[in-house]
Parts: structure tokens; sequence; C-alpha cells
């Protein structure tokens, strides 16, 4: 069955290909992040600046972790508000008696 995005001669990718190249490209992605790491190092140390920390203590936070953090604290003080608001009310209801 070939789909219309296919060229004829080209066979659809298995998972485990697609899994194959996923994994080359983070590693190659690894590699020369490595490589660009080294570099600034170097120019680092030849220009006499020092580096903050190295990378690999430095914990790297994506950006995906970094929204969720954000979240998380936005709701806590959502939350937060609502049981002092909650208090309130309750405090009005019975004082006013």
């Amino acid at each position: 069955m070939r789909n219309d995005w296919q060229d004829q001669d080209e066979q659809p990718k298995t998972r485990a290909d697609y899994r194959r190249e996923q994994e080359r490209a983070e590693q190659d992605f690894q590699e020369h992040d490595r490589k660009r790491v080294e570099v600034e190092k170097e120019y680092a140390r030849t220009h006499g600046r020092s580096m903050p920390e190295d990378d690999d203590d430095r914990q790297r936070i994506s950006p995906a972790e970094q929204k969720q953090q954000r979240l998380g604290r936005r709701l806590n003080w959502a939350i937060g508000w609502l049981v002092v608001l909650i208090v309130i009310v309750y405090l009005i209801l019975f004082l006013v008696d």
C-alpha cells in the first residue's frame, strides 16, 4: 500500500527504525554539546575568564519543567488565597450573629 506522500521505492519506517534515528540524533546532539562546552572552557581559559560552573554539575531544567514548576507555585498560591478567603467568610458569618 502506497501513500501519496511516499515515493514508489520508499518503504515506510518501522518503529525500531524511528527509535534508532532518534537515538542517533540524541547522541549526535550530546556529542556536539560536549564539544561546545570544551571549546567554551578553552576560550574562557585563554581569555582569563572563569566558567561559572561545569554544565555536568549544574542541573538543567527543561522549559517544560520550568512551566510545570511555575504552574505549581501559582496553584499553591491560589489554594492559599482560597483558604484565607474561606476563613474570612466563616469569621464574618459567625461574628455577624
